[in-house]
């Protein structure tokens, strides 16, 4: 048997890695697309400063895994490495305000199922589109008492999203009659529903309403992360919650919104 190609040598690594299926079929796909090129030349090349990071950042770290894979490397020597993120920064996500929640929580109602049960869990679990739509009939289970989703989220990490008394009765509704055998969420082929699917579904329920111009299931996981914020929570709390492993990235989604801003204006005056 021969030597594996690189390719194979770099799908064996993500396999072990830890990373979830889909960021390990994204990796592999982004190293098919560099080819035989070197990649640290072709990462300098491929972007430029007006590239957004968000775009940047999935290759970045496709090659950071590269290289740890090819040439044994550890992650702070790849670091040393790689070109500096020069790209634009992503565009400003804002939260749904109240009333485009509201809106978006009518038209979500009207959606078939399972994405129904996906929109409408999105902005109250503050979960990623992958995570939700990976979920297993298992992971919808009691921790302590509790009921909500004990599930392996992102870097391969156990997280417990409880579920108020709205979150399990989406639940409870979405189960009454239902058999669910591997995912919680399935497609036409049994196998779980995509974000894709998801999200075009969002794209038809915002079209038109200038409410929800930037509706996407990641602005409604910064709607969740803005109301908790309204509602006082603890930031290491909703750094669990989202399942940050640094706080510094749950305190990028915690940007007030302008009703907050007004209303705290208004405060100094008073």
């Amino acid at each position: 048997m021969g030597a594996l190609t690189r390719q194979e040598q770099f799908t064996e690594h993500l396999r072990s890695s830890g990373l979830s299926k889909r960021t390990q079929v994204t990796y592999a796909s982004i190293l098919q697309r560099i080819g035989r090129k070197d990649p640290v030349k072709w990462l300098q090349e491929y972007f430029s400063s007006e590239t957004p990071i968000g775009t940047i950042l999935p290759f970045r770290s496709a090659v950071k895994h590269f290289l740890m894979t090819q040439r044994g490397l550890e992650p702070e020597e790849v670091d040393q490495i790689l070109p500096k993120i020069k790209g634009a920064p992503c565009k400003l996500r804002d939260a749904l305000s109240p009333e485009g929640l509201k809106l978006f929580l009518e038209r979500a109602e009207n959606a078939k199922e399972p994405v129904r049960t996906i929109l409408l869990l999105l902005p109250i679990t503050g979960m990623r589109i992958s995570e939700i739509c990976n979920l297993k009939p298992s992971e919808y289970t009691k921790h302590q008492g509790i009921k909500g989703f004990l599930f392996r989220g992102k870097r391969n990490k156990m997280r417990f999203i409880p579920l108020r008394k709205r979150g399990q009765d989406l639940m409870d509704t979405y189960l009454d009659g239902r058999q669910v055998q591997d995912w919680m969420f399935t497609g036409y082929a049994g196998t779980p529903l995509t974000p894709a699917a998801v999200r075009k579904i969002t794209r038809k329920i915002k079209k038109g309403e200038d409410l929800l111009k930037d509706l996407s299931p990641h602005v409604l996981r910064h709607t969740f992360a803005t109301n908790a914020l309204r509602g006082g929570m603890d930031l290491k709390v909703l750094q669990s919650l989202l399942g940050h492993a640094d706080i510094k990235t749950t305190a990028r989604y915690l940007h007030p919104d302008a009703k907050m801003l007004f209303d705290a204006l208004e405060a100094l005056e008073n």
